[in-house]
Parts: C-alpha cells; sequence; structure tokens
C-alpha cells in the first residue's frame, strides 16, 4: 500500500506494519487504520490533525494517533516506535465530531448539510434537498446525516475524489464493475435477523391519522414523527449483507460498485477493505468484501 506524509513523502513500504483502507457506504465513506515504524520526524508528521495521503491523492486527516512499542524483537537497542494510527476522509471528517453548537437546516441540499457541519465538500454528485435537518448540541452530524440518507431511500460513496448520492435501486442499474468466482465466498442469509433489525415505520398525518410505509412483510415496528407515506417506505429499504468473501487485491473496488458472481445475481459492495501485512514471513496484500442487496 503506498501512503504519503502531507509534505508529499512517500512512507517506505518496510516501515508499514499493517493497513486497512476501508471504503464504505457511510457518511464518512473512507477510513484507514494503520501501524507504522517512525522516527521522531515522521511521528511528528503522523501526529493527530495531520493528513495522509493514498496513491489516489485521497487525503485523509489522522484523528488518533497512539505511540506503541514493539517488542516483537530480542533486546532494548532493537525495540521500535509504532504510531498506531486512525485517519478519515478529510474532506468530511468533521461530522464524525460532537457538536458543540446545534445544527438546523429546511430546505437544505445535501452538501449543504455537510458544509454547515464543517466538512469542505463543495458539490454532491445527483445532490437534492433535504426538508428538514437537525444535529443537537452533544451529537455527532454522522449520524443524522444517515438518518437523512434512510429517508432518501440513498447511499453515498466516494469515488475518483467525489461524493456520489445513489438511490438504492439505482446502485443495481450501474455496468457490473467485474465478475467473481462464487466458491469463495461465506453466504449470510437470515429472514429472522432481518425481520428484527430492519423496521417498518408509521406515522401521522395533519389530521392524526396513521400513515405506513412497506408494512408487506412481517417486522418490527417504529413510529418515525413527520414523515410522509413516500419518506417512511424510503426507510424501509436497505441492503442485506448476503457474502462476505477475500479476493486477490483489487484497490480498483470500492463501496458501491456492482459485482457479478457466476450462475447468482450481482451484488453491490457495501464495504471493501483493502488489506496491507508486513511481516516476517514477507508482504501480503488482499481485500475483503461485503455484499449486499435490496432487502
Amino acid at each position: 500500500m503506498i501512503l504519503y506524509t502531507s509534505s508529499n513523502q512517500q512512507i517506505r513500504a518496510d516501515l508499514i506494519k499493517s493497513a486497512v483502507l476501508r471504503s464504505d457506504l457511510s457518511p464518512v465513506p473512507v477510513t484507514l487504520e494503520t501501524d507504522i515504524q517512525v522516527d521522531d520526524d515522521l511521528k511528528a508528521q503522523l501526529a493527530e490533525g495531520k493528513t495522509i495521503k493514498t496513491r489516489d491523492d485521497d487525503v485523509l486527516r489522522i484523528v488518533k494517533s497512539t505511540l506503541k512499542i514493539d517488542r516483537s524483537a530480542p533486546g532494548g537497542d532493537r525495540q521500535k516506535a509504532v504510531l498506531s494510527i486512525t485517519a478519515m476522509l478529510d474532506r468530511c471528517h468533521t461530522i464524525a465530531f460532537v457538536r458543540t453548537r446545534a445544527v438546523v437546516k429546511e430546505n437544505q441540499v445535501l452538501s449543504g448539510i455537510y458544509r454547515a457541519c464543517g466538512a469542505t465538500l463543495q458539490a454532491v454528485d445527483a445532490d437534492f434537498a433535504v426538508p428538514r435537518f437537525t444535529c443537537p448540541i452533544g451529537d455527532a452530524p454522522s449520524f443524522h446525516i444517515a438518518r437523512v440518507l434512510q429517508e432518501e431511500g440513498g447511499v453515498v460513496r466516494w469515488r475518483k475524489g467525489k461524493l456520489q448520492f445513489f438511490r438504492l435501486a439505482d446502485l443495481f442499474k450501474q455496468k457490473a464493475i467485474g465478475t467473481l468466482p462464487n466458491n469463495a465466498t461465506t453466504d449470510l442469509d437470515s429472514g429472522f435477523v432481518e425481520r428484527h433489525e430492519a423496521p417498518s415505520f408509521f406515522s401521522l398525518n395533519d389530521a392524526g391519522a396513521f400513515v405506513f410505509g412497506d408494512v408487506s412483510k412481517p417486522r418490527a415496528v417504529r413510529y418515525a414523527p413527520f414523515k410522509n407515506a413516500l419518506r417512511l417506505r424510503n426507510m424501509t429499504k436497505y441492503l442485506v449483507q448476503h457474502k462476505v468473501m477475500k479476493t486477490d487485491y483489487a484497490f480498483n473496488l470500492c463501496a458501491g460498485d456492482l459485482i457479478d458472481f457466476a450462475g447468482d445475481v450481482p451484488l453491490c459492495v457495501i464495504t471493501a477493505a483493502h488489506v496491507f501485512e508486513n511481516n516476517d514471513g514477507g508482504q501480503n496484500h488482499y481485500t475483503r468484501l461485503w455484499l449486499g442487496m435490496i432487502g
């Protein structure tokens, strides 16, 4: 895995003990966890608050940097200082922090909500207007943005330097980015779990009458105030995880991509974790995918 410091200095591969770069269908769509052997200079460049860059020029803000000593080799003079780092996509990392001031917006587009919460995004592909957004003091905006996306029946992903919004149905109208074998996956199917974890929703209209979303399946039921029938139906749509698989290192794959499987229906990548491991046995690269379809 190729990583750079904020001064555009490439970090030597032999210093990277492990790294996991995740692409996810979430309000903060790219994260990195890595352990890097450091000297005093590199330690200063990778301190909390600094940035780290991937080979795709995605800049991530370091939100946690913990120094630990690698005692795997005997002898005090051979002990190495290792930084354990957690970083988030710099353009929107601020939405993961709790607010000291509330954010309340009406009829604001999604990109405007991100910026109101401290993000530096200029635009969102397929942007849409949100009737009302509220993030109170002491909450992280990411949770409330996730709720907005649920009400719109869609997700966001980061690809080629842009935040893109997709409605769930549109994810499966894309051209598949590739085909993978169906014999190296772990299949996950549980209607029992779905019924408990994916509720239906209801609300009340101005006349006080009940308004329901999709109640075609037996599910747990939740109340959602001030929602119309369309938003209630959207809130019941979700991606159900069906497969987990480990494949060859495929840095080009990201969350939201569609994958064909021989003899099976195409599935959407919910999370793609690109893994690099550097140990006594040599270097190891692979990609782990969590895949699903609309439930």
